[in-house]
């Protein structure tokens, strides 16, 4: 049975918890869920009566064992199941300051039947009452954590539901493949059941077809087999993404790598516009690995900046070296820094440069080639040289020091990211997490299966199909998603 359709667990108690953000701010937000938040707002307000539902309403909001006021502020009274959990809820919007939310906090700790909530309780409760799909539910935690133009939409769009309706398709039509095959089972001797249900394709292989569906002119559905296939090549293909969505939502790992002395911590200073690392003329200055996350262009960039690659004999800075090439084989995207005053103005003398910081096969590379200020007389032919673009890897001229190319940069950045990334507004929705790509690998396994190997036994290939659409079905929640609930709400923070 699906999930979505029974009652939380302890959906007899009633929770309540700070839904905005903690510390002092203009307004909070303390929301309370389940069937003591009626009582719990009469009790607050001293009114016996509800204000108007989904109304904001001024009322007096006071402590009920000493009726003392705690502060003046906006109730609002949400009936289930037209609330965020499906269950009645009643939120009060007060000051925010920190005596006030504790006060009101305090006072509802007191009310019986009530309880602190739990990380991610309240978008539990709404999973379980049917209000969203656990991608849905990602979504809506993607969208609280998002920090970029780029991570905000790929979120709402999530939280809309539309990752969830793919797969719901995939699924219903996986159901209808499984109920002509089971019927075919079932009742092929029965005179309700066409005598041609089954057909021969290429190579001898046996199709199952389906019933009469009335609008289908032929009088037939296509096989069960072609549309096992057609299913299969989409969730392939769903799968070959490049990882877009999951780099849009955990940021682009760029590494800035290069030789020693060649400008990789002033770029990270450049282009997070702080003293992050320390910059010295003296070669071999940074040991470890420094991270920061940045926004560029609306798309979520993690920098590295790494020590400078080059046969060491200090033990320490091996010990960098070997953690800035490990670094280097994670990377998504490498900014390969190059002293612009050490290279031959030539496409081969780059490539040449860049291929001796080997960095790994397939990875997209920058070449960043900085001291421009210090060129004479090879800076146009070194800037010719970047401009002619592909083959070659994006190139541009830079100075640190002056800040002088820093706007070309910045637009080559925004094109790798959202080469990598995508637009997250067009085209089917991007893959966001990895037990997406697992459960859909494992159905399309299944899938590949079918009918594969099993003799004609419709009995097993049947059984492909269950385990295909089990897998699918655990993506959005519907069948055996237990063991992914607490991995997805322990990181709500607490009232969301």
């Amino acid at each position: 049975r699906p999930l979505s359709s029974t009652v939380a667990a302890g959906g007899g108690d009633t929770i309540f918890a700070l839904s905005s953000a903690p510390g002092r701010c203009g307004v909070a937000v303390i929301r309370a869920s389940g069937p003591g938040s009626r009582g719990a707002l009469q009790s607050l307000t001293g009114i016996p009566e509800l204000p108007p539902a989904r109304v904001l309403t001024l009322r007096r909001i006071r402590d009920p064992d000493t009726a003392e006021t705690l502060d003046r502020g906006l109730v609002v009274w949400f009936p289930g199941p037209r609330s965020f959990t499906g269950e009645d809820c009643a939120e009060l919007h007060v000051h925010g300051g920190p005596a006030v939310v504790s006060g009101v906090l305090q006072a509802l700790g007191r009310l019986p039947g009530l309880r602190p909530a739990e990380p991610g309780e309240f978008t539990r409760r709404a999973f379980r009452r049917g209000k969203l799909d656990l991608t849905a539910a990602e979504g809506l935690g993607d969208l609280i954590r998002a920090e970029t133009e780029a991570q905000r939409r790929q979120a709402l769009r999530q939280l809309q539901g539309e990752l969830g309706r793919l797969y719901e398709r995939w699924s219903h039509t996986l159901t209808q493949a499984l109920a002509h095959l089971e019927a075919y089972i079932d009742f092929s001797e029965d005179d309700n059941v066409e005598e041609e249900v089954l057909s021969q394709g290429e190579g001898g292989d046996t199709l199952l077809t389906g019933r009469s569906q009335p609008g289908v002119t032929s009088g037939r559905v296509p096989t069960v087999d072609v549309t096992v296939r057609a299913l299969e090549q989409e969730i392939r293909g769903h799968l070959r993404d490049g990882r877009r969505g999951e780099l849009l939502r955990g940021g682009v790992r760029a590494v800035i790598a290069g030789p020693p002395n060649v400008g990789k911590s002033s770029l990270l200073n450049l282009l997070c516009r702080r003293p992050a690392a320390i910059v010295s003329p003296t070669a071999g200055t940074t040991r470890d690995v420094l991270e920061v996350a940045l926004d560029i262009g609306g798309y979520p960039l993690v920098l590295s900046d790494t020590a400078g690659l080059r046969e060491a004999t200090d033990p320490v800075e091996q010990e960098g070296v070997t953690r800035a090439r490990d670094r280097l084989c994670q990377a998504d995207l490498v900014l390969a820094v190059l002293d612009a005053t050490s290279v031959s103005p030539t496409p081969m003398a780059l490539g040449a440069a860049l291929a001796a910081l080997d960095p790994p096969p397939g990875t997209p590379c920058m070449l960043v080639l900085n001291k421009t200020d210090l060129l004479a007389g090879d800076g146009a032919s070194l800037s010719a040289t970047c401009a002619q673009g592909p083959p070659e890897p994006p190139a541009t001229l830079l100075s640190c020091k002056t800040g002088e190319g820093l706007e070309h940069l910045l637009e080559l950045l925004t094109q790798q990211l959202a080469r990598l990334c995508g637009d997250p507004l067009s085209g089917s929705p991007s893959l966001t997490q990895s037990r997406h790509s697992r459960h859909l690998g494992a159905c399309a396994a299944a899938l590949a299966r079918f009918g594969r190997g099993d003799s004609g036994d419709m009995a097993v290939a049947a059984e492909q199909l269950r385990l295909a659409r089990r897998e699918l079905g655990r993506i959005t929640g519907h069948v055996g998603a237990e063991d992914v609930l607490d991995i997805i709400f322990r990181d709500f923070c607490i009232g969301k």
